[in-house]
């Protein structure tokens, strides 16, 4: 059997697409990612990457260019389409509906465009929560019943009660509003937004790029858009004489902040509401419930539509586990837990075959591939705070290990070291790494060293953590913003170290600025993890890879160590 060809959507640095290429049964031809340092990283490493088929946007998969995918074959489909929770207690969002949860959907679109073979969607750990839900459009309501879909009747709040707020209930339950010319700019709103959230007023236009903008937005403020109501104009007429006489003399009028409070939430709910009129979103009675404005709405689950979705598609999918999987089960030495559902057309899952996520290959602590056999044979090698620094050269003798993680990670290592990069250690961090012993973070420092943290006790305990050798790591994120230490260095993590803790090999080479390196990494699903999926995905094809990866870690051999 040929490789089977690979679509990859929302790619990131391609950890995934890594993964099911290391089976050497698969090759990625195609893929979606928009951030641009990403695609640089993603492009390197996936030399079968089409040009013609590296898209920026799902959006871009329009009728032509489904049609030249459908032409070669799209076997696999895999990705993970970005999914956040819902929740009425974030009311200062200016947003309702999430537009990631939308990327959700037109992921099983491209699945049922391409009908591949088979696929694999990864997702956040809670997707399966009722936080995650969709908004019932007036347009989906044949799909859902033939999809059997559970409504919710929910009521959602938009914003608060205030005096302009009640006068506008009664205008967008009166009118059929264009909302373009009611709302203001974005950049505008944004600004307003964050002088009413300052404790003091003042110091903040005493910044000059702050004094500067609003200086210059006064010059057209009755042009900015139009009122509603006599009331809100007058509002907004008042409120530019009081940022005038601060920006003048410093002094702020008793009644500004509330003035600027109130005009604020109006166009906090006419976002909302615009957003469920764009949207098409059923809704009911906009009233007033204990102080707020909500409306009736009725929600779904997403994790229930997604599954629904793929089996209406006739999708065998893996509904006999349990979804989530701990990357530290399968040879990655850190706690990582996230979600997956794989599927096989019904057609093609093989008689006796089942479609099922991979069954745990190491389930006790003591059998984790612990830091230390991840990133000590880096601890002497230089590292550099530039990122165009070139490659750290390996001595050819130090390129072959006793360990099977670290032969995994150097695998087709040209002799070079890539991204063994850090961030600059300044004197205050300095002060805390070396106050710091493994296994400590943020909250093990003096109250001294924490003075430059105005609340240091909402800092969580990933911060300033010293790595320890002996133990399994935490969840890799961006562990430059996390200021992850060595284990036995004053130092932070490199690029690369981050990296072998999320089971990228030596060879697989990440671009971008230093901050997007260690973003993608943190980012990234764990290639490692990927692997063993997708040689699930061959066994219930019928295939198998040449080499599976329990045999290249030398699990029962490790086993066996462990025992004895």
């Amino acid at each position: 059997m040929g490789k089977l060809k690979v679509i990859d959507l929302f790619a990131g640095a391609g950890g995934l697409s890594a993964g099911f290429e290391q089976t050497d049964s698969f090759e990625v031809i195609a893929a979606i990612e928009n951030n641009k340092n990403a695609r640089k990283t993603f492009r390197r490493n996936h030399k079968s990457l089409r040009k013609e088929f590296f898209f920026r946007d799902i959006k871009d998969l329009k009728y032509e260019q489904i049609n030249e995918l459908k032409k070669i074959g799209i076997d696999i489909v895999i990705g993970g389409p970005p999914c956040q929770g819902f929740s009425n207690a974030n009311r200062q969002k200016n947003t309702l509906i999430s537009i990631n949860n939308q990327l959700v959907k037109d992921y099983i679109n491209v699945i049922e465009n391409l009908n591949p073979k088979a696929f694999l969607m990864e997702n956040v750990n809670t997707m399966r929560s009722e936080k995650h839900k969709f908004f019932k459009a007036n347009h989906e309501k044949e799909e859902l019943e033939r999809l059997d879909i559970k409504l919710v009747n929910e009521t959602i709040v938009i914003g608060k009660k205030m005096k302009l707020t009640l006068l506008l209930i009664e205008f967008l339950n009166q009118q059929d509003i264009n909302f373009s010319e009611f709302l203001l700019d974005e950049e505008i709103f944004s600004k307003l937004n964050a002088i009413q959230r300052k404790n003091n007023i003042k110091e903040y236009f005493n910044k000059d790029n702050n004094s500067r903008y609003f200086k210059k937005i006064l010059t057209k403020w009755n042009e900015l858009h139009n009122y509603w109501c006599d009331d809100y104009k007058e509002n907004w007429k008042k409120l530019r004489e009081e940022l005038a006489d601060i920006l003048l003399s410093g002094i702020e009028s008793g009644g500004f902040l509330d003035r600027l409070k109130e005009i604020v939430e109006v166009q906090r709910i006419l976002m909302k509401y615009r957003e469920i009129k764009d949207n098409d979103i059923f809704y009911k009675n906009i009233t007033i419930v204990n102080e707020n404005i909500t409306v009736e709405v009725q929600t779904y689950n997403v994790f229930e539509y997604v599954k629904k979705r793929l089996k209406k598609l006739r999708y065998k999918i893996n509904e006999d586990d349990k979804y989530i999987l701990n990357a530290a089960n399968y040879g990655v030495p850190q706690q990582r837990r996230r979600l997956f559902i794989i599927g096989v057309r019904e057609d093609l899952v093989k008689k006796g075959r089942r479609v099922t996520l991979p069954e745990p290959i190491l389930t006790n602590e003591e059998e984790f591939f612990n830091i230390s056999i991840a990133i000590s044979d880096l601890e002497t090698l230089p590292t550099s705070t530039m990122i165009d620094s070139p490659p750290v050269p390996i001595k050819k003798q130090n390129l072959i290990s006793r360990n099977s993680l670290v032969n995994y990670y150097r695998e087709n290592n040209n002799g070079y070291l890539y991204n063994h990069v850090r961030t600059e250690t300044r004197e205050t961090a300095l002060k805390r790494f070396r106050s710091l012993q493994p296994g400590q973070n943020f909250h093990d420092l003096t109250d001294e060293l924490k003075s430059t943290y105005t609340d240091y006790s909402r800092t969580q305990n990933t911060v300033y953590k010293r790595l320890d050798y002996e133990e399994i790591a935490g969840t890799v994120l961006n562990v430059r913003k996390s200021m992850w230490i060595h284990p036995s260095l004053d130092r932070a993590v490199t690029i690369r170290e981050a990296a072998r803790l999320q089971s990228f090999q030596d060879n697989f080479i990440f671009e971008g600025t230093k901050d997007a390196q260690y973003q993608q990494v943190g980012n990234a699903v764990p290639p490692l993890l990927a692997r063993f999926i997708a040689e699930s995905l061959l066994n219930a094809l019928g295939e198998n890879p040449k080499v599976e990866a329990v045999d290249m870690l030398n699990i029962n051999n490790k086993l066996e160590e462990i025992v004895i």
